[in-house]
């Protein structure tokens, strides 16, 4: 009786007569390459993320096809025909293979198993790399695709959201902030470039477009050292899903790098920070205000979004703490210094507490709120570093706390800090301008000459920059013809007399040259009122004195004193406890003979801010004491106090007291060669 033909042997058979068994082999052999290939060039290519599920799809399709095909149809030396059916039992069939046929599959079985070992083999060594590799991520901007004006601040809102989540997550080593990685928003070079630039080992890129109500999200994760490609995702949904969007790319990222997100982590990533969506448009136009720059008009408008989405809803935590920031930087920076700008500050904060007791940036806010308010550095330090226990990747709040030791004048801590801010925040230009700033200010010259030149280099616009490079220069050399170069290489950049730092180093430089006639000439056309900062204020008369008194023409310098005197006094009137106005009020009332007066206002400076109580803008007023000192004749007061002033990190050095000619007075003395020579040795 003969075999079945269902046995499994019989079909087995069969399919090795009919060769479906090689094509099989074969096929899922060359599959496997393909997909390999695909996963390896579409990142590269910039494929979108579902071309590897498309391929494994045709794949799958062709598999049937395949199988079909090689069933019913054979290749032989007459070309392609239809395979015959067997007729014989299975006795009969059982022929001896072929050496040909063994060889060949044997060969494509090992080749199978060969892509089979490497497949796993290397998704081991990529798992294992993702493991032990540092946790540091940077999120780059996003591509806005977006045609209609309304919608165009998306790339950045959505870029800032998913950042903000990412550092909620404490296993990550870094997360770099938005202004390290804004500059690759119209200037993107290689992902490993961008790597070594930012110091980190994975980059998250991708793209929106929002059209009425409809987004879409593209987003991929790639590592860095070999442009890798780890995650990709297509987001089709609703505007009103985009902070499910959000939260979701945030825990596949986590997911991805094989971090295990803690429960307090998917609570913070999974709230939603509201619910209307008009308030949350308000909120992002708002932090796009925030950030664009330190000028009072960009401050104002972002008060004004945000306190529209309180409008619309009066529990938006994140609103009332990003308006209190706002609030602080228009007090810090000189723009209002009234006490009402503070106490609207500190009820956002309040608010933003009783919404949610224990939030980071409330905690953020509050101690900025301290620290720029009130100089309140424990308080300040207390809540800052709260918010770094809560938010561990806030590089601001590092910034802010190098900040807060500098003007302590915790120097060895401040430089600790600043350096930690930069590694946190490489390509943030103003985290490194106050790096340099700080090694300017403890007199490491050649570090402050790297940082600052690194942070041009970052932003080729940024004013303030080129007026500290312009300060290293004669601080450290006490000659002008390398900070004289500096103005040249800015002015390829910017308009040198539009910022008021840069206008009094050329007025300063021009003064210490002797050229008066052209320091007049800049001094007439400017229009400010005054040549003014945090740590200074000195109206336009006082310095055209100071140019009249060097050229000995006392009566003109009598009149711009008296004018300067009478601005100064109507200030101190509204502004009482600004201790710039005092110092320079000394100033005034010694170019006009008044010692006492002179003195006494100087005095009254030192009071209000005293370098104990704030190591920076305090050295500013010994340092007018000093000139003081030396206008009204008490030489040797105003040598004990640049003594002092030259034994701690500040503005002075010996070779520039050589320079400025307010010491003028005092460099035929004795007692003024044996400081220089004290303090030329260190």
């Amino acid at each position: 009786m003969p075999e079945q033909s269902n046995n499994p042997s019989n079909f087995w058979q069969e399919l090795k007569r009919r060769k479906v068994v090689r094509v099989i082999t074969v096929y899922a052999a060359a599959a496997f390459v393909i997909l390999e290939l695909v996963d390896i060039v579409a990142p590269s290519l910039g494929l979108p993320p579902w071309t590897l599920n498309l391929v494994i799809i045709l794949l799958c399709m062709g598999f049937v096809i395949s199988v079909i095909l090689s069933w019913i149809y054979d290749i032989t030396p007459e070309g392609v025909q239809k395979t015959k059916r067997s007729t014989k039992d299975s006795s009969e069939t059982k022929q001896p293979a072929s050496l040909g046929w063994k060889i060949s599959t044997y060969i494509s079985v090992l080749i199978l198993i060969a892509f089979i070992i490497f497949y796993i083999a290397s998704s081991i060594k990529k798992s294992s790399e993702i493991y032990t590799l540092e946790k540091s991520i940077a999120v780059l901007p996003f591509e806005n695709w977006n045609s209609d004006e309304k919608f165009m601040h998306l790339g950045d809102a959505i870029t800032d959201e998913i950042i903000m989540q990412l550092q909620y997550i404490k296993e990550f080593d870094r997360v770099l902030s938005r202004s390290s990685t804004m500059q690759y928003k119209d200037n993107r070079p290689s992902i490993t470039e961008i790597g070594e630039e930012l110091g980190v080992n994975y980059i998250v890129e991708g793209s929106i477009q929002r059209k009425d109500d409809n987004v879409n999200i593209r987003v991929q994760v790639l590592r860095t050292i070999e442009e890798d490609h780890v995650w990709a995702e297509k987001y089709e949904g609703k505007w009103s899903d985009i902070h499910t969007i959000q939260d979701d790319i945030a825990k596949n990222v986590a997911k991805e790098l094989q971090i295990a997100l803690t429960q307090d982590e998917i609570e913070e990533i999974e709230r939603t920070p509201t619910d209307n969506l008009e308030a949350y448009n308000y909120y992002l136009q708002g932090n796009n205000y925030y950030w664009r720059s330190q000028e009072e008009r960009d401050w104002s408008l972002a008060i004004n979004m945000y306190q529209k989405a309180i409008e619309l809803d009066s529990n938006f935590v994140e609103a009332y703490t990003k308006l209190a920031r706002s609030h602080i930087s228009l007090y810090w920076y000189y723009f209002d210094r009234t006490v009402e700008r503070l106490d609207m500050a500190k009820e956002a904060i309040d608010k933003a507490f009783d919404i949610k007791p224990h939030f980071a940036d409330a905690h953020h806010a509050l101690g900025v709120y301290y620290y720029h308010g009130f100089l309140d550095y424990d308080n300040a330090l207390t809540h800052l570093k709260k918010d770094l226990e809560l938010n561990p990747n806030d590089a601001e709040c590092i910034f802010h706390i190098a900040g807060v030791y500098r003007r302590m004048g915790n120097w060895q801590k401040a430089e600790e800090e600043f350096l930690k801010a930069f590694k946190s925040d490489p390509r943030n230009s103003r985290v490194v301008y106050n790096t340099a700033e700080t090694f300017y200010l403890i007199g490491k010259y050649s570090e402050a000459l790297d940082y600052v030149n690194m942070a041009i280099e970052l932003n080729p616009e940024y004013t303030a920059v080129y007026n500290k490079k312009i300060k290293i220069y004669l601080k450290c050399e006490g000659e002008t013809g390398k900070a004289r170069e500096v103005f040249k290489e800015a002015s390829l950049h910017i308009n040198p007399l539009s910022n008021q730092g840069l206008v009094l180093r050329t007025i300063s430089m021009d003064i210490y040259d002797g050229k008066y006639e052209d320091a007049i000439n800049i001094l007439n056309k400017i229009d400010f009122e005054a040549l003014q900062s945090q740590f200074y204020y000195y109206p336009k008369y006082l310095y055209s004195a100071f140019i009249y008194h060097y050229i000995n023409d006392t009566g003109r310098a009598e009149h711009l004193y008296n004018l300067s005197k009478t601005i100064l006094e109507d200030k101190i009137i509204e502004f009482s406890d600004d201790s710039r106005l005092y110092s320079a009020l000394g100033i005034s009332y010694a170019g006009l003979g008044q010692k006492d007066k002179a003195i006494e206002a100087g005095k009254r400076g030192v009071e209000l801010m005293p370098i104990e109580k704030e190591a920076y803008r305090g050295y500013y007023r010994l340092m007018e004491l000093a000139q003081i000192y030396v206008m009204v004749g008490e030489y040797q007061q105003a040598i004990d106090q640049l003594d002092f002033l030259l034994s701690v990190p500040g503005e002075l050095s010996p070779a520039l007291i050589q320079l400025e000619k307010r010491w003028q007075p005092l460099w035929n003395m004795p007692e003024f060669r044996e400081l220089i020579d004290k303090y030329s040795e260190n």
